[in-house]
């Protein structure tokens, strides 16, 4: 574990670099996420919720996602990015699940895109999300394996020229309708749309679109909306989905969600209200005015059309490392395998 734990910080250090090095050549502005924040700015799931005691008084959690603060920003800057701790309140820790991983996302808006004065085009903004995810995934596996190679080579028998030569090929790329299809056709008959696929489902993906060669990472595209975060576009070209992607890495699973953002004050709206999430924050005792904010500043019109994704780091560790486990390639699960924080402890009797 400790000679794990001395590999993995040097990796992750220059991952972290990477992405930043990355980010301010791309012309983005770092904008430190807040880690305490109310519902709105912390969920992506209402279940893994960690709830933060204080004496404020106001229902606060530990953030899962700086997206709707980095929206928040976007009324100041075009473009802007963070790298931040991501808090899930998993029941467990498993191969594929974490309560702390890194996390970097970035959000920018149609400047970006478009020429001054160019009337807003959504699929062309649909497209640059996916370029902004794979050249950001590119910079940062390709920095690490070049400045690790005899560390992956030796220590963890990785095909670094191989995975070096696959970073400058084009990720796979996917519909969710097509994915269905490949998968009907490869062992699992019964999938339909509107499932959500799963970890085996991604994988058989991934393998199936490799055809042999080393595996690249699968962009599967345009998800059916009522499975995705309310806050994800509704194509205007088939209204069944949303304009969003996931990135799927070899081993790894999952390890990038990404979405054109409503900038429709009403359908955000509706959206929100028809959302499993929103049910279930009701169920919570929550309410509408929770997300209030958010609404609001939508409905301002301060941003203007804008897409965003994060990165979960560790995932992209795994891709890298070639380890189907992630608590393997996770600073934070060997540093407590260590300290033994999370073991609940049995108080000690006292004597008599």
């Amino acid at each position: 574990m400790s000679e794990q734990l001395r590999h993995i910080i040097p990796i992750f250090s220059t991952m972290r670099e990477a992405a930043h090095t990355h980010y301010r050549k791309s012309g983005l502005i770092h904008v430190p996420a807040p880690q305490i924040v109310g519902i709105t700015g912390a969920c992506e799931n209402v279940d893994t919720l960690f709830r933060v005691g204080s004496r404020v008084g106001a229902q606060l959690f530990f953030c899962q996602t700086g997206q709707l603060n980095l929206e928040q920003a976007l009324q100041y800057n075009p473009g802007v990015y963070t790298i931040m701790v991501s808090g899930r309140d998993e029941e467990i820790e498993d191969d594929r699940h974490l309560r702390q991983f890194n996390l970097a996302e970035e959000e920018f808006d149609w400047s970006f895109v478009g020429a001054e004065g160019e009337t807003y085009n959504e699929e062309r903004m649909y497209q640059a999300l996916l370029e902004h995810i794979e050249t950001t995934v590119k910079s940062i596996a390709t920095t690490t394996v070049d400045r690790h190679a005899t560390l992956l080579a030796d220590r963890f028998d990785r095909d670094v020229s191989g995975l070096a030569n696959s970073l400058t090929l084009p990720f796979h790329r996917i519909s969710y309708e097509e994915a269905i299809s490949l998968l009907n056709k490869n062992g699992f008959p019964q999938l339909s749309w509107g499932a959500d696929l799963k970890s085996e489902h991604e994988a058989k993906v991934v393998e199936l679109l490799a055809g042999g060669e080393m595996p690249r990472p699968v962009f599967i595209m345009r998800y059916p909306k009522e499975i995705k975060f309310f806050n994800m576009k509704v194509s205007e070209s088939d209204d069944r989905v949303a304009m969003s992607a996931d990135l799927v890495f070899p081993r790894a699973g999952e390890g990038v969600g990404s979405a054109v953002r409503e900038h429709n004050a009403t359908k955000l709206e509706q959206r929100l209200l028809g959302s499993e999430m929103y049910r279930l924050h009701l169920e919570r005792g929550g309410k509408l005015e929770d997300f209030r904010w958010y609404l609001d500043l939508v409905a301002s019109g301060e941003t203007k059309p804008h897409a965003g994704y994060g990165i979960g780091l560790e995932r992209v560790a795994q891709y890298i490392l070639d380890r189907s486990d992630i608590r393997e390639c996770s600073i934070f699960n060997l540093m407590a395998m260590q300290t033994k924080d999370w073991v609940v402890r049995q108080p000690v009797p006292m004597m008599a």
